[in-house]
């Protein structure tokens, strides 16, 4: 007969909880409003139309070999791989032992620990997808390095055209930011033939443009001089003389396996991005293997196993040495990007 252990840390209890919704302190990313989820069978990713309808394939290989790499010019397959990520928390023995020997009245907090190792998994999910939504926003690609992956995905970026670098920096004496953002503006209607609409800013570029000398004049000689705007008071000055909405992307999260703790930028914080929409392609989730086993009916070697959301597989099963039960998260994910050509991205500091 299953004890409470087994009966409780189930992946059908965590997709309970995880259906719940998410808590109002975690809203969803940017990357979700950019590439809206959607799902599909399998572990391709169908062909990617990039910059002037040219096919783009993703660049990957089979697991559990070596990594192939595909030159950026003559694509010839039209799909590719989806890339894995999992992983997973064990849950210890002692900690087994001491929910199975204490009263049910003293369980909740020691059920806690357990789920809150859980939550970490999932949001690791979501962080994992984002970090490569960011990566195609603010670099034109996607480049996975880590746990002995080495991947980069091609999805037809021009950064001979599509990428600049400011010759003269919003950090040096003199610049102009504002008068720089309205030239890339006019820059990118020559470039894509659209007119930007919006703007995503990398913490540090955003600052510099804030405290632009020629913004912070404007709002000092008005017939009520206003000596401190407020971000939102400068968004719509700068919506109004540029039709542009300016968004702030100052998200962090932790890299995969880094014990320092290390907070980073999900989108570089010296540069901007210029887009003429914000529909930019969808967030693609494939079949993970965790789910093929559920949709085959083998599901022998595990206790329970679901899929949250579009596609992050959960799977518990017990193990008998050491005596623990373990929570796997896993996703077969990327995104599709057929808008490629019209992101601009500009660096304005070092």
């Amino acid at each position: 007969m299953p004890n409470i252990f087994e009966l409780k840390i189930t992946a059908k209890n965590i997709k309970a909880i995880y259906d719940a919704g998410r808590p109002e302190d975690r809203p969803p990313f940017l990357g979700s409003a950019l590439f809206p989820e959607t799902r599909q069978m399998g572990l391709e990713i169908n062909l990617i139309k990039g910059k002037q309808g040219l096919p783009v394939a993703l660049v990957s290989a089979n697991w559990d070999t070596d990594v192939l790499y595909r030159d950026r010019i003559g694509f010839e397959a039209l799909q590719a791989e989806l890339p894995f990520f999992k992983e997973a928390y064990k849950m210890s023995e002692k900690l087994r032992q001491q929910i199975l020997t204490t009263t049910e009245n003293y369980q909740t907090p020691l059920f806690n620990e357990v789920f809150n190792d859980v939550d970490e998994l999932l949001d690791g999910a979501e962080v994992a997808v984002e970090r490569m939504r960011m990566q195609i926003v603010g670099t034109g690609t996607i480049s996975i390095q880590e746990n002995g992956v080495d991947k980069q995905y091609n999805y037809g970026f021009d950064t001979s055209t599509q990428f600049v670098t400011e010759q003269t920096l919003w950090s040096a004496s003199g610049a102009k930011p504002f008068k720089s953002l309205v030239a890339r503006i006019k820059a990118y209607k020559q470039l894509t033939k659209k007119t930007a609409r919006y703007a995503i800013f990398g913490y540090d570029a955003y600052q510099a443009l804030i405290q632009d000398a020629d913004i912070l004049n404007y709002f000092e000689s008005l017939p009520v001089p206003l000596l401190a705007p407020t971000d939102e008071e400068i968004h719509t000055y700068i919506e109004r003389r540029t039709g542009l909405k300016i968004i702030l992307n100052d998200s962090q999260y932790v890299k995969a396996r880094d014990k320092s703790k290390t907070a980073t930028y999900f989108y570089p914080a010296d540069r901007y991005t210029l887009l003429s929409t914000i529909d930019l392609g969808e967030t693609v989730y494939g079949t993970t293997p965790e789910e093929a086993d559920l949709l085959s009916g083998d599901s022998s070697s595990v206790l329970s196993g679901e899929v949250l959301g579009n596609g992050v597989a959960v799977t518990t099963w017990k193990e008998v040495d050491p005596v623990c039960v373990s929570v796997k998260v896993s996703e077969v994910v990327a995104p599709s990007c057929p808008n490629i050509d019209q992101i601009y991205i500009v660096k304005v500091l070092n």
